[in-house]
């Protein structure tokens, strides 16, 4: 599997993460492997200016193959990395690849963790009475 599919793929997810946003974890987890394997590469910090709200965020700017992702920054990453400006006229190429398609690329490329399996309704403690020395609580009165 080359970069560049996998780039597509991340693309095609990036896109439909507003609807679905589970799949921002699904694309976070495949941006993060290919930074591992240094197929993508750290460009800088950007500021993000969140127009719904007061506040703005600096993320992290990533370019694997032609494409440009953000993610957001850690840490690690304002200490280490510079801010600039992003250039305006850059768009990532237009890919045409179906959702179920760009899913299934990610899995191969870095299959999802299984969850761990969480005992919905544990059982509950058997009861036990309280033998002690209450004549009242042992249920003798007097």
């Amino acid at each position: 599997m080359t970069v560049r599919e996998i780039a597509k793929a991340i693309y095609v997810i990036n896109n439909h993460a507003k609807n679905a946003p589970e799949l921002y974890s699904v694309k976070d987890r495949a941006i993060k492997q290919l930074l591992k394997e240094g197929r993508a590469h750290k460009l800088g910090l950007h500021y993000s200016q969140n127009l719904g709200k007061t506040f703005r965020r600096l993320y992290v700017v990533i370019r694997v193959d032609d494409f440009i992702f953000h993610l957001p920054s850690t840490k690690e990453d304002r200490k280490t990395l510079e801010v600039f400006e992003s250039n305006p006229n850059h768009h990532n190429p237009q890919v045409s690849m179906s959702l179920d398609r760009a899913k299934q690329i990610l899995k191969i490329f870095y299959p999802q963790p299984k969850p761990s399996v969480v005992q919905k309704h544990p059982t509950p403690k058997p009861y036990t009475p309280y033998i002690g020395l209450s004549t009242y609580l042992n249920g003798n009165k007097k």
